[in-house]
């Protein structure tokens, strides 16, 4: 995973070099998730994701129409719920440090309207989070999917594994050349539990400043 979070690093500084100081912009972004796994009996939950943006132009005209790379690092609370009514419910609480690199398109309606879509990659690594249920008005931590012992993480050996990587599509519009409004979805590719095939899916609606 370290490896894997490295190179992941050494690609983007390496593209960001490329007409960094005439085609890189940053920005700060935060919004909404709508998270989900990929098994039954799972409800969505709602969540956040905040931090730092940029994107590099690749090929873009004057008006600022044309190709272009964004990239982020965001801390990010995914996870699901399960809502048993008055006798117990469930919810998983696990926070990541998501780095998400996406090529796409943008087409400049005018000067101060923009339209853009976008696709790629993204790695994130768990850092904390409580998988917490409520019995009874009762609340409790445990670390076992399906167990009972009593623990504050919800990585690790018998939880959630830290190593998340997916494929993202984005769509959004960009005021003024500064303001982003966007939505996008991430389809997780990693088993977070193998042992049942659970997945991480993530709807995310953002706003974005760019500098």
């Amino acid at each position: 995973m370290k490896k894997a979070l490295l190179l992941f690093a050494l690609v983007a500084i390496s593209v960001v070099s490329i007409n960094a100081q005439d085609n890189l912009k940053w920005g700060v972004m935060a919004g909404m998730n709508v998270s989900k796994y990929t098994i039954t009996g799972f409800d969505s939950r709602i969540g956040f994701h905040a931090g730092v943006k940029a994107e590099v132009g690749l090929s873009q005209d004057a008006n600022g129409s044309g190709a272009y790379m964004d990239f982020a690092a965001l801390l990010t609370l995914k996870g699901a719920k399960v809502d048993g009514g008055s006798l117990a419910s469930i919810t998983f609480n696990p926070y990541y440090l998501e780095v998400p690199v996406r090529v796409g398109y943008k087409y400049a309606v005018n000067d101060d309207f923009s339209l853009f879509g976008s696709v790629g990659p993204y790695i994130a690594v768990g850092l904390f989070g409580k998988a917490k249920a409520k019995v009874d008005g009762d609340f409790f931590d445990f670390d076992e999917i399906g167990g009972n012992s009593a623990s504050e993480d919800i990585f690790g050996d018998d939880g959630l594994k830290r190593f998340d990587l997916g494929l993202g599509l984005k769509a959004g519009v960009e005021f003024s050349k500064k303001y982003q409004v966007a939505i996008s979805y991430d389809f997780g590719l990693v088993e977070v539990i193998k042992e049942v095939g659970m997945k991480n899916r993530n709807l995310m609606i953002s706003l974005g400043y760019m500098f």
